[in-house]
């Protein structure tokens, strides 16, 4: 919903009854309602509801009235990502500022006020409290508190919703429900590490939340040559033990994940043309490997070839699409055509083994007719630039 689809008479009205359909009844004011601009985009994850929101100044409330008329019983937990918010509730009051969050329920007063200087922008998560699993009272003494989404379990809370409400579209509803369910987790690890209340917390969603901090701290530390189980365990105040037994339902261990994230960043610098000019030993030193020689044999085993190699092969396959490319628009219409353009042009099904220079690095020796798959679009570019004959005619 935006109110840029509506007249400008209408635009408070119509983004006021938008989020009072959303969550519940609320009644707000503003001094400019003719200028007043606002924007909602929502997902529902299972029983959660993540949105993205973009308010310019008002002041809204819900009263003890309005809760007995109505009442979703539900908490709302706000991220906010520019602009500020007052939040008023249960005799607190908090300020939304950009990575902080801030937390209220349906079930109790309150009031806020946003936008005064400029438009606010932040995230918004609804779930019901028996989600939860301590007591609600227990999580309301957290109502209209400031909760930093740049911590431990509030930094990946806070990047999850961001990336949550900007993909949403492209998950199917069952991955919806389980990143609710993961969304989940985290609220209860970030709630109960507030109100120490650990001991309520399910083993199981412990060990999810756990394992979340593990994998972020290892892609935020892969260009770190120091980072290993030890370092990891330490940074999470837990035995090496549990640290590789949080790896059991991976089907990996601490060590092989590592090793895997950080040659498929190197593989991704090797296939960027703007990084051609980097020595390998740059490349693999840049996500933590100190040691060529050991960077190179673990390359090979992974893609099946050396680093240069793949690079130079990449290249080439990079020209020769572009070679096939050329070939390809001056040719007519035909089964001939169709088929070099499935093999030479980028996103249309490729053959086995040729469209993605990966499968190539996974087959170095393929061959089909005595050709490199690689020099396919040379040699077609070549070939349909001779005249055509009579009977091609």
């Amino acid at each position: 919903m935006s109110t840029d689809d509506l007249p400008p008479d209408e635009r408070f009205r119509g983004w006021l009854d938008h989020i009072s359909r959303m969550v519940a009844p609320v009644r707000a004011a503003c001094d400019d309602p003719v200028r007043f601009t606002g924007s909602i985009a929502a997902t529902d994850l299972g029983a959660i509801q993540v949105s993205s929101h973009m308010v310019s100044g008002c002041e809204g409330f819900r009263t003890p009235r309005m809760i007995r008329r109505s009442d979703p019983e539900l908490f709302q937990l706000m991220l906010g990502l520019s602009g500020r918010t007052i939040v008023a509730q249960d005799q607190r009051v908090a300020e939304l500022r950009p990575s902080e969050l801030v937390l209220c329920h349906t079930s109790r007063p309150c009031r806020w006020v946003t936008g005064e200087r400029e438009p606010a922008r932040g995230l918004l998560m609804v779930f019901p409290g028996t989600l939860l699993p301590f007591p609600r009272h227990q999580a309301e003494r957290l109502t209209a508190t400031s909760l930093s989404a740049r911590g431990h379990f509030g930094g990946l809370l806070g990047s999850l919703l961001t990336t949550l409400a900007t993909d949403a579209a492209s998950y199917a509803t069952a991955d919806a429900v389980r990143l609710g369910a993961v969304l989940m987790d985290l609220v209860t690890a970030l709630l109960a590490h507030r109100i120490q209340a650990g001991a309520a917390v399910p083993p199981e969603a412990r060990g999810r939340t756990l394992l979340l901090s593990v994998q972020e701290h290892i892609q935020r530390h892969l260009a770190d040559p120091r980072l290993s189980p030890a370092t990891i365990a330490a940074a999470h105040n837990i035995s090496l033990r549990t640290l590789h037994r949080l790896f059991e339902s991976q089907e990996t261990t601490v060590a092989a994940s590592i090793r895997a994230q950080r040659l498929e960043r190197c593989r991704r610098d090797l296939s960027d043309p703007s990084l051609a000019g980097r020595p390998i030993h740059a490349t693999a030193s840049r996500w933590g490997f100190s040691d060529t020689a050991t960077f190179v044999r673990a390359f090979r085993a992974a893609y099946g070839q050396s680093p240069l190699d793949y690079r130079l092969r990449y290249a080439a396959a990079g020209e020769g699409e572009a070679a096939g490319l050329r070939a390809t628009r001056r040719l007519p219409s035909s089964p001939r055509r169709v088929h070099l353009t499935q093999e030479l042009l980028p996103g249309t099904a490729p053959a086995q083994g040729r469209g993605d220079p990966r499968e190539a690095a996974r087959h170095p020796g393929d061959r089909e007719g005595g050709r490199d798959p690689h020099t396919v679009g040379e040699q077609a570019a070549e070939e349909h630039s001779r005249p055509l004959t009579r009977h091609q005619q």
